[in-house]
């Protein structure tokens, strides 16, 4: 195919054709809904030869247009377009480009944007950041400096912008929130042509915008000196259910997920009935997750269904406001549960809530918690695709901080009511998005982590408001650091400049070959940061005498009593106490033998959901865990 740009003339259109063989066909062109073929009119005089040769000429995304960024100087824009290899079967693809649509869709358009900033040293493999649009906006509304309520202006790498209608190439005006594949796809036997096009069956929904927008990363990446392993995603509103869908379909491709509004429900009922079927039959997709079961259309868009045959998903960051009445996405019941069980599965998840409402393309500011004003000082910076772009790997491991909401000096989001100063908890809070690490190692018998919690930043509401905070820890994206379920491991958290041992123990591998370490302290940098260290070998500490036991209670939060774990050093008689705000409820003296104890505690059922806390002493010393009953 010959390189150069050719202007059409008014009574001209475009076709493009993928071969999947050497050969020739004849060519027709028609319009809308009409079939007719006529000699001489609309189909070529002769055949049309074509070559297939994917290693000499392989399939290729075409620059339309170079441009400066409308809403940021220093940045060069560059528009591209692809065009779909369309087949009912989905799997019938050419070696190097995937199925990207169904045959009414063969040979449709489909648009991305890149945003460079001028002068980026292309030398050095660089990250790139992929934005996704929300259901009333285009590719053109995310070029590098708009949206500048969240910043999305790169600094060491490139901004992607992809364009999501089914027709495809309208750029120039929002497409209709109804023609739109939520970053995902659309049934098989959609046809955009046919009006009404709904489904009188049950059909399977395809993830061709995936497809695409992952072909589209590769050809970047064999084209350009990317980085794979920093490759970050976000979006907005419809953008931000895409966003969460192809994390967790495809999670090893992203190194994070930062989100924004996103009310993990799924199309509104009565909307995209054409592209999805209705909402009430859930229709499946072509998909399958890690139990091997089919992916629904409504388990997509959530923090909570797996949607891949992979365990961990990157880490997600996601922001939401209790203003927001934007309908599927507004705030409501199913938002905060999605918070809350996140939050107890230690998944991954940073959730931020604050009274804005929706909208963010309507001005400059939501003028809530996280944002003042336009200045640096005046809005946070953790949600800006400079914080992400060399700060996380998808080829490195991480902290899943959790259970957030045990920690009493934590917000709460309340249970869902719609709109603020209403008492339904607090108006604005996080949990986990104080959290901060770096120098993350491991190697097949230990890892490690440096983390703290934020007190030196420019914005004010982005330091932590508290001296310290206690979470659970989980081990996510292992690379070489796999100890099997049932492994005991030994964890210590240490000050990081005087080596101090702060917090020591043991746990035991659990499910899914699932690393965690309960209960860990984390302090603001002004005070100290810490090392948490753990290992399959046992780990002397200087501070084994002071630090002789780890206590654990699971299953936590529990309906029924769950099981004390305690890890000592020496046998001791100790006293065992389960105390509630109204004061102790029981007290029982025990003995501890060296290594791991496994003590059921009373079944206390008759008392009601609720904190409590199990405190263990022995030897001057003592130690209590916080026990949820739900």
């Amino acid at each position: 195919m010959g390189i150069g740009k050719y202007k059409m003339k008014e009574n001209e259109g475009l076709f493009v054709f993928t071969p999947h063989q050497a050969g020739s066909l004849f060519f027709a062109v028609v319009a809308g809904n009409a079939t007719a073929v006529n000699a001489g009119q609309n189909i070529t005089s002769a055949v049309i030869p074509f070559q297939y040769n994917p290693d000499t000429d392989p399939v290729e995304c075409h620059l339309q247009a170079s441009f400066p960024s409308p809403f940021a100087s220093g940045f060069a824009c560059f528009a591209f377009m692809m065009w779909a290899d369309g087949r009912q079967n989905q799997w019938e693809n050419r070696p190097d480009f995937p199925i990207m649509a169904n045959a009414a869709k063969n040979g449709m358009p489909s648009l991305f944007m890149i945003s460079v900033p001028v002068g980026l040293d292309t030398t050095q493999p660089f990250p790139m950041s992929v934005w996704l649009h929300g259901g009333g906006n285009i590719a053109r509304q995310a070029l590098a400096g708009s949206y500048p309520s969240v910043n999305i202006k790169p600094a060491a790498g490139i901004l992607l912008a992809h364009n999501d209608d089914l027709i495809g190439w309208n750029d120039l005006n929002p497409p209709n929130p109804n023609n739109t594949s939520w970053h995902f796809g659309w049934r098989k036997n959609y046809d955009p042509f046919t009006p009404d096009n709904e489904p009188d069956d049950l059909d399977t929904i395809i993830n061709y915008t995936q497809r695409r927008y992952l072909w589209i990363d590769y050809w970047l990446l064999k084209h350009f000196n990317i980085d794979p392993a920093r490759i970050q995603l976000l979006g907005h509103s419809m953008g931000s259910a895409g966003s969460t869908a192809i994390a967790k379909c495809f999670p090893e491709h992203y190194a994070s997920v930062t989100i924004f509004n996103n009310g993990f429900g799924g199309p509104q009922p009565g909307n995209n009935v054409a592209i999805f079927g209705d909402r009430i039959l859930n229709f499946p997709t072509n998909l399958r997750n890690r139990i091997g079961q089919t992916v629904h259309l409504l388990s997509l868009f959530n923090l909570l269904d797996n949607c891949s045959p992979s365990r961990d998903l990157p880490l997600i960051r996601h922001w939401h406001g209790k203003n927001d009445n934007g309908s599927t996405m507004g705030w409501d019941a199913y938002v905060v549960e999605n918070y809350r069980k996140a939050d107890s599965l230690g998944i991954g998840v940073q959730n931020m809530w604050s009274e804005r409402d929706h909208v963010m393309d309507n001005g400059p500011l939501f003028n809530d918690h996280w944002i003042n004003g336009t200045q640096t000082n005046q809005q946070t910076t953790i949600d800006n695709v400079s914080f992400v772009e060399s700060r996380f790997r998808s080829d490195q491991s991480f902290p899943a901080f959790f259970n957030h909401r045990l920690d009493l000096q934590n917000n709460d989001p309340g249970t869902g009511v719609f709109g603020i100063n209403n008492g339904d908890g607090d108006n604005w809070g996080a949990w986990g998005g104080y959290h901060r690490w770096e120098n993350t190692h491991e190697n097949e018998t230990g890892w490690q982590t440096t983390a703290w919690l934020e007190s030196n930043a420019i914005f004010g509401n982005d330091n932590c408001p508290h001296n310290f905070l206690t979470a659970d820890l989980a081990i996510r994206n292992p690379q070489v650091f796999k100890p099997a379920t049932g492994t005991t491991v030994y964890w210590q958290v240490k000050d990081f400049v005087t080596n101090q041992v702060l917090q020591n123990g043991t746990a035991t591998v659990q499910a899914d070959d699932l690393t965690i370490i309960p209960q860990v302290k984390v302090f603001k940098e002004d005070i100290r940061k810490v090392r948490i260290e753990v290992s399959t070998q046992p780990v002397a500490t200087t501070e084994a005498g002071r630090n002789f036991w780890g206590v654990t209670v699971a299953p936590n939060p529990s309906a029924e009593a769950p099981m004390l774990t305690v890890y000592s050093e020496k046998e001791m008689k100790t006293s065992l106490r389960l105390s509630g705000i109204s004061g102790v409820i029981s007290f029982v003296e025990i003995e501890i033998h060296p290594g791991e104890n496994r003590i059921p505690l009373i079944d206390f059922g008759q008392i009601p959901a609720g904190f409590y806390f199990v405190e263990i002493e022995a030897k001057r010393q003592r130690k209590i865990v916080r026990w949820v009953k739900i």
